[in-house]
């Protein structure tokens, strides 16, 4: 089986909270002092990832996800950062938050039936659990081969 798939490489895997879009380098330390004052209000907590699914779906996938539970947790940092960032002047979003991996995106249709066979038979998985320690603003350039992610700035959960 060779699906038509580009897989994201582990050190990309991460869980947009909020995506800004295109902002200017100006904004940064507005961007940076609203994180780092939520931050320092959160204690680290664990995230479960669970079921295995596709954007728009299975049958006809743009990207593949390994789905994360909510918790109270991660619903209130989220709405944190929604909150801080619509004070900065960013719009916020509305569709539901649906916290998630993206394992990889979907290049085309070939040889894509054994791969859904598989992931069919993973979409009820438990694939464990994972630590959270900080909140890091991430710069994304979109590149021929894929995205490329910097890390701009970090911040620790202090609590």
């Amino acid at each position: 089986m060779r699906a038509d798939v580009k897989w994201v490489r582990p050190e990309n895997l991460h869980i947009t909270l909020k995506f800004l879009g295109d902002i200017n380098e100006e904004s940064i330390d507005t961007i940076a002092q609203k994180l780092s004052e939520l931050s320092a209000n959160h204690w680290a907590f664990q995230v479960e990832l669970k079921t295995i699914g596709a954007f728009p779906n299975l049958k006809r996938p743009n990207a593949l996800w390994i789905g994360i539970t909510k918790t109270t947790a991660l619903e209130a940092l989220h709405r944190g950062i929604e909150e801080g960032m619509s004070t900065a002047g960013f719009k916020k979003e509305d569709r539901p938050f649906t916290p998630h991996l993206t394992i990889a995106r979907v290049k085309g249709m070939r040889d894509y039936h054994g791969l859904y066979e598989k992931l069919k038979a993973l979409s009820d998985k438990d694939f464990g659990v994972c630590d959270t320690a900080e909140i890091v603003l991430m710069k994304s350039d979109l590149m021929p081969g894929g995205a490329k992610y910097m890390r701009l700035k970090s911040f620790p959960f202090g609590k």
